[in-house]
């Protein structure tokens, strides 16, 4: 899968700003320790952070992976540590931190830790994706469906559609779930191999607890199909 573009990168950083986050570290032994920090600064050469008790041992070049919370779920990439600094912190003492490296990429979302059934092989739903700061929209093919996301194909040959953007999508699915109509945000975009359309990759932001009951109904339909084909 291609890297997301910069920009995708940056918003999602953007976002998590003076939060709390994870650093992963490998020791001598080759085991990770993972140490709690907060995201403090972003722009398009690295990211600073407020240096834990344990980043007086990260040495500058050190790899080191960084995981923060999105909206649609846990987000982790690989950075470096390009080196020690310190911030003005209004009082005494300054704030200690660590300048890291900007990650080319950011994988992330609980989807791929979901149970995904295929649907496109009797129900062929259709989803619309619309954005409403701009009021654009789109027709995407309902490819598998998860309790936290969907595999869509969209059916414009480039949708212009971004790793990290926030759309809505509403899609009529059969009982229980009915009619969809939830905001999710896009976790992945790469080219169909088969065609000139994009595959989607995108998690709900909001839970749909009928999903659970709709995921199984699917994977019934779909084993009976293929026993008795």
């Amino acid at each position: 899968m291609p890297p997301p573009p910069e920009g995708a990168v940056l918003r999602i950083l953007r976002q998590a700003l003076k939060s709390d986050i994870q650093l992963v570290r490998w020791r001598d032994d080759g085991t990770p320790e993972a140490v709690e920090t907060t995201l403090i600064s972003v722009d398009r050469t690295g990211v600073v952070v407020v240096r834990p008790d344990a980043g007086h041992r990260v040495r500058p070049g050190e790899p080191l992976e960084i995981v923060l919370q999105g909206g649609g779920g846990r987000f982790r990439g690989r950075v470096r540590c390009l080196g020690h600094g310190e911030r003005p912190s209004g009082g005494n003492r300054p704030i200690l931190t660590l300048r890291l490296s900007l990650p080319s990429r950011l994988e992330g979302g609980e989807r791929r830790r979901s149970h995904r059934v295929s649907v496109g092989f009797d129900l062929a739903p259709t989803g619309r994706l619309r954005d409403p700061e701009s009021g654009k929209e789109w027709l995407a093919d309902i490819l598998n469906i998860s309790v936290e996301g969907l595999q869509l194909r969209s059916r414009d040959g480039n949708p212009g559609i971004l790793p990290g953007d926030v759309l809505w999508i509403d899609a009529d699915l059969p009982q229980p779930v009915g009619l969809l109509d939830r905001p999710i945000r896009v976790m992945n975009v790469r080219r169909d191999g088969r065609s000139d359309r994009y595959l989607l990759g995108v998690v709900l932001m909001e839970s749909v607890p009928e999903l659970s009951e709709f995921v199984r109904g699917a994977e019934i339909r779909r084993a009976t199909r293929l026993r008795s084909a």
